[in-house]
């Protein structure tokens, strides 16, 4: 069984701890009588591929020092990791650690109080670091003292914004947005990540994914694609180039406006967003029931060929009769999953009317037994 290292990497056995999560996943494919293809393996650098983590800060008893700590996952008491680095996250927020050691306690307003501290990177080396407080901020002490601690991050060289959080109330010293670049064979694509909202903690693994999708999409130019709770858009702006036209759906209302802003920061014309739920679009597609939100947003879901499925369900897949009805309609599915026994499990159903022709791993959490897996799924 794989341990996971908290703040800690190991380089050097890097293959080995790979190796074994992919042996446990090919395993459950084969215990599940799944005829698959051979898998393609997307390995993750081996240090420094985070973008995305979070710390909870603690104090000395004379509020004169900190440290960022974790806990040791199910230990109970909890036992707290104090650390040092964080060779798990990007050079960024190893460099911005090292500078709020360095400066935090000068700004009394930023530490009182202060519980948390979430650090969201992109490749370049630009940060958003939220600060979250158990006491209400003054909004302009709060602004002051941010403006004084990000001039030791230029003097470092680094671009960085902050954010501050507490019950009901969020302050922002200029933005928490920042913008990541996608890299693929062909192109690059631009996303806004906001913090506190899901983006893939791993760049690598994501842009590895991304890849992956779009080569399962080839001589799709006549046809349309869907994709369900799309959240900011990654894989709807990824692939949209690829179709005729593109609907996507999600459900919450800060993901559906920064993947709307994602999709005019790449230029793309062909794609629509809706706020529907997987199962509203089953109704929508059938007829059994008329939405509002459609009809405001000026479209005709009948006006779709809707021959390809991009899903990313959480950890519990698709689960019901239902969604895995719904997703066996369509002639292509592009499935990504981070939970490879319900994967197992919903491929066992699917497999009845549809046949494996891809399957890829991608190690998104070096040294856990997490494992994401893609899967192209084909009508036979």
């Amino acid at each position: 069984m794989l341990k996971t290292l908290i703040g800690t990497t190991d380089p050097q056995n890097y293959n080995q701890y790979l190796n074994e999560k992919i042996d446990s996943v090919v395993n459950l494919f084969k215990k599940n009588n799944l005829d698959f293809p051979a898998p393609e393996v997307f390995a993750s650098p081996a240090e420094y591929y985070r973008m995305r983590t979070e710390f909870c800060v603690f104090f000395n008893k004379d509020h004169t020092d900190f440290e960022f700590c974790m806990f040791v996952p199910k230990s109970k008491p909890k036992q707290r990791i104090e650390l040092k680095t964080f060779p798990v996250g990007s050079k960024a927020i190893n460099q911005a650690m090292t500078i709020l050691k360095q400066n935090l306690m000068k700004y009394d307003e930023l530490t009182i109080k202060l519980f948390e501290a979430d650090f969201l990177a992109n490749q370049k080396g630009e940060l958003i670091i939220s600060f979250n407080y158990h006491k209400k901020i003054d909004e302009n002490k709060f602004k002051e003292e941010a403006y004084l601690l990000r001039k030791h991050f230029i003097d470092e060289g680094l671009s960085v914004n902050f954010v501050g959080r507490a019950k009901k109330q969020t302050v922002l010293a200029d933005t928490d947005t920042i913008l990541e670049t996608i890299k693929t064979k062909d192109r690059d694509f631009y996303l806004y990540q906001v913090e506190g909202n899901f983006s893939q903690p791993n760049i690598y693994a994501c842009q590895n994914m991304v890849q992956f999708a779009r080569d399962c999409c080839s001589n799709c130019k006549d046809e349309d694609l869907i994709e369900l709770y799309c959240g900011s858009g990654t894989f709807t702006v990824c692939l949209a180039d690829l179709f005729r036209k593109v609907f996507s759906t999600e459900v919450s209302r800060v993901p559906t406006l920064t993947a709307i802003k994602n999709i005019e920061k790449n230029n793309i014309t062909n794609t629509r967003i809706a706020r529907l739920s997987a199962v509203e679009v089953a109704q929508a597609l059938e007829g059994t029931r008329e939405f509002k939100r459609l009809k405001l947003a000026d479209i005709d879901i009948h006006d779709y060929n809707l021959t390809t499925l991009l899903i990313d369900p959480p950890r519990s897949g698709l689960e019901f009769k239902e969604a895995l009805d719904f997703t066996a309609r369509f002639n292509r599915v592009i499935y990504i999953s981070c939970g490879p026994t319900s994967l197992c499990s919903d491929l066992a159903y699917l497999s009845k009317t549809h046949n494996i022709k891809k399957l890829a791993f991608f190690d998104q959490f070096p040294y856990t037994e997490h494992l994401e897996t893609g899967v192209l799924l084909e009508k036979k």
